[in-house]
């Protein structure tokens, strides 16, 4: 679990540290303060080197360039990925990196880093794939925890910055035992991701939690089911108490779909963690303090660490609500983002600071 957290070079942040950082954390600020982008940073480091982690987060945020390269490579590639946005300054220079760590539970860090190819020998499959002209430039990335031999990926980048890459498929690689972490954005979770995720929580505990926390927006659903039909709606039937058939789910509104993918990826992120930007969409004022409750609890169960973002005062309240209940004072936090000069700086609220606000009626957002 990360208790602090280092951004150097990464989108808005020059240099941004985080110091004190909950099981479950809920991240507010203004719109373009850095909350997408410090989920982003997390989501990095935790894929320990993994180059898709990055192809994952250049395609959610559309940052793939459609051209034509040279005819022999044109079917093969059809474009790449602009990665010079992913610097803070939108500059591409060599030497230039994103660094991301954190120290205090176990030594991890990440750094991507942009350069010349100094010895092409040692890329001859680098050289074959993207022909003689476009050799020289590559984005390296290293993992390192507890000190050990870095992991080392290189991605061959083309002379106008792009990494030479076809666009991602819109179903992203799933959660897997070795690497426990999920990013849900504001996008709509398909259905083979959906039905990916069930796979591994149908028949166990985890299922009675799902259905759970879809009882916080319909009480009588009694289960749920996967049919053939791959589409995100008709796809997924419910079972409603007094109902002699099923229902499908997206007959039931996009809330309770939002509902479902959020408590899907907690449940299969045990001892991992779950990334979710503006965790309140699609859901009603009234329902959020239940889904705290919900997402308070199977975090402790299941030891998954939580990042959420929100720009919503009721987010807000309902996460001081639930936290109130809870006996463990450190098990969640408020994390603003303020935009200082050039500079992003966090100002945490731990569960009583965050009572004494609402009571006071202090803005935190």
């Amino acid at each position: 679990m990360l208790r602090d957290l280092t951004i150097e070079n990464y989108r808005l942040f020059r240099r941004f540290t985080l110091d004190s950082i909950a099981r479950v954390n809920l991240i507010v600020g203004v719109n373009n303060c850095g909350k997408s982008s410090l989920l982003e940073a997390i989501y990095l480091l935790t894929g320990k080197g993994n180059p898709s982690r990055l192809l994952d987060i250049l395609s959610e945020r559309g940052e793939f360039v459609s051209r034509s390269l040279e005819p022999r490579y044109e079917k093969r590639i059809s474009g790449g990925y602009q990665i010079a946005h992913i610097f803070h300054g939108h500059h591409l220079d060599i030497g230039h990196a994103v660094r991301i760590q954190s120290q205090s539970e176990r030594p991890v860090s990440l750094t991507i880093s942009f350069g010349e190819i100094r010895q092409p020998s040692l890329f001859e499959k680098l050289e074959e794939d993207l022909g003689s002209e476009s050799r020289s430039w590559i984005l390296v990335i290293r993992y390192t925890q507890d000190g050990i031999e870095p992991v080392k990926e290189s991605l061959g980048v083309l002379e106008d910055g792009l990494l030479a890459y076809p666009p991602r498929p819109h179903r992203r690689k799933l959660t897997t035992p070795e690497q426990r972490v999920r990013l849900v954005t504001t996008s709509y979770l398909g259905y083979d991701e959906l039905a990916g995720l069930w796979d591994n929580i149908t028949l166990t505990p985890k299922e009675d939690k799902v259905v759970e926390a879809l009882q916080i927006l319909e009480p009588h659903v009694e289960r749920i089911s996967f049919t053939s039909r791959q589409t995100s709606n008709s796809g997924i039937l419910l079972k409603l108490k007094d109902e002699l058939e099923p229902i499908p789910l997206g007959s039931t509104g996009d809330g309770m779909r939002r509902v479902l993918a959020l408590t899907a990826s907690l449940v299969s992120v045990e001892g991992g963690t779950l990334l979710v930007d503006e965790i309140d969409t699609g859901l009603h004022y009234e329902t959020l303090t239940d889904m705290w409750r919900l997402v308070l609890e199977t975090s402790g169960k299941r030891n998954a660490q939580v990042f959420a973002t929100t720009h919503s005062w009721d987010c807000v309240r309902s996460f001081q609500e639930a936290l109130s209940e809870v006996s463990d004072d450190d098990l969640g936090c408020l994390i603003r983002l303020e935009q200082r000069d050039d500079h992003i700086q966090p100002v945490s609220y731990s569960r009583d600071e965050l009572a004494v606000a609402k009571q006071q009626d202090i803005e935190v957002r």
